[in-house]
């Protein structure tokens, strides 16, 4: 890769971050026998390597080979800015793992259900690729498994991810949608759009991009890309054809059943049809892909069924920070005027007209938490007045859910929690809220004579 050192075997190399994937990086460089230094805050426990703190002065420890900057990392953070004027070469922790990987690799994007989508390839691949592993965002980094016999690697890909890679140059890659997230960080729609798009080998025409939308493809292919792009959708023209009402996706390859897809709404049938498309472009059988559609057992805290207490039925969708995920989650929910929705946490920059014309559509009831109610919460109530329900946490709503349906003034079959914010208000990320979410619902169960 460009600017990459052919061997870092002695080599100073200065991991910035020691977070998950900056720790995996560290393991990495270690088994390469580099010389690996952590920059971080403070020094992590049992690391086993030299430790500098942010304030370092990089012209005291040259010569620097390299600097493997984690994703959490402003682009601005002093050390970047050093590492510029000393001409030191600057890699994302996925960058590093590639430059030793020799497998087949797919990369998965887009601002929503990536998670859901990198898992459901590489489970659609398992039998043509024994031994795929899903990684990268979610799971394991890819440092971690990189240099192990691992035929195709599935990796999710953040935007903070891409934006410090070069050229990843993948087999596939998945690019599901676009919608305003981490503009705090990327500043405009079109600084997201060009760090999202840096996961495509633009030049080469064996690299397949499958991406959900035909303006999408035309706007890609306006840049003059040579690659070739595949798009899923409902329309006839789609390369990957959905059908609801016939329970089927259609490619060129083959027509795929999916009456036993175990994940509920359309917008898993978008992920199921990516996934399909990237699984043909990779070499998986059509007949081995049906066959695995029915065994996806779905991930933690996305759509989960966490049970039913008083007679309704409670889904965790903790995974959903924004607007836009919770609304492709719940945009082909049928019983909205049954539902009781859990909204809120920490707000992101997005315009609320959506959320507006969501919630006029006829949702039940909905608690409002956390930093959101805020901003939110006068929106909301313009919309359902006394069907709006403010709580400090989580706690104290389910307990005012419990009171509202115990006295009958909440007739609902669905509690959802699809909170559409971050969960840094309350709690240090979306699976412990979703976990606390999973105990409330389990504890009120347990009420239950």
């Amino acid at each position: 890769m460009k600017n990459f050192p052919t061997s870092l075997l002695g080599q100073r190399v200065l991991v910035l971050g020691g977070g998950v994937s900056g720790m995996a990086a560290l393991r990495l460089l270690k088994e390469r026998q580099a010389n690996a230094v952590l920059c971080n805050s403070q020094p992590v426990p049992d690391s086993n390597v030299t430790f500098v703190g942010e304030d370092v002065i990089l012209a005291d420890l040259l010569p620097i080979a390299l600097i493997v900057k984690s994703p959490g990392i402003s682009p601005s953070h002093p050390v970047i800015s050093q590492a510029h004027s000393l001409a030191i070469p600057v890699v994302s922790e996925v960058e590093l793992a590639r430059a030793f990987y020799s497998g087949k690799l797919i990369g998965v994007t887009g601002t929503d259900g990536k998670s859901t989508t990198t898992s459901l390839t590489a489970h659609l691949t398992s039998s043509d690729f024994p031994g795929a592993t899903a990684g990268g965002n979610i799971g394991l980094a890819f440092s971690d498994f990189c240099l192990k016999p691992v035929p195709l690697a599935v990796l999710e890909l953040s935007s903070y991810q891409l934006e410090d890679s070069g050229p990843l140059e993948l087999n596939v890659s998945i690019i599901l949608n676009l919608a305003s997230d981490h503009l705090e960080r990327h500043k405009s729609l079109d600084n997201y759009f060009a760090a999202k798009t840096r996961i495509v080998d633009q030049s080469n025409p064996r690299h397949t991009l499958v991406t959900s939308s035909r303006l999408f493809k035309e706007r890609i292919q306006k840049l003059g890309w040579s690659c070739n792009i595949l798009v899923f959708g409902r329309e006839a023209t789609n390369d990957a054809i959905i059908s609801e009402e016939e329970k089927t996706i259609k490619t060129a390859n083959s027509t795929y059943d999916t009456k036993d897809f175990p994940l509920p709404g359309g917008h898993n049938l978008d992920n199921l049809a990516a996934s399909i498309l990237a699984a043909e472009a990779i070499g998986a059988k059509p007949e081995h892909i049906q066959r695995l559609i029915g065994t996806f057992k779905g991930l933690p805290h996305r759509f989960q069924y966490a049970g039913k207490a008083a007679g309704i039925s409670f889904i965790n969708d903790s995974k959903s920070t924004n607007l836009h995920s919770m609304l492709a989650g719940l945009s082909t929910w049928k019983d909205k005027k049954g539902t009781f929705l859990i909204l809120g946490g920490r707000p992101k920059a997005e315009p609320l007209e959506p959320l507006k014309e969501f919630l006029a559509s006829g949702i039940g009831w909905v608690l409002l938490i956390g930093e959101a109610r805020e901003t939110w919460a006068p929106v909301i109530s313009t919309i359902l007045g006394s069907h709006l329900i403010l709580a400090d946490n989580l706690e104290e709503g389910f307990s005012q859910i419990k009171t509202a349906v115990r006295s009958g003034r909440a007739r609902v079959s669905s509690v959802i929690f699809s909170p559409a914010c971050a969960s840094f208000d309350l709690y240090k990320n979306f699976e412990e809220r979703g976990e606390h979410f999973l105990k409330l619902v389990s504890d009120w169960a347990r009420e239950e004579p």
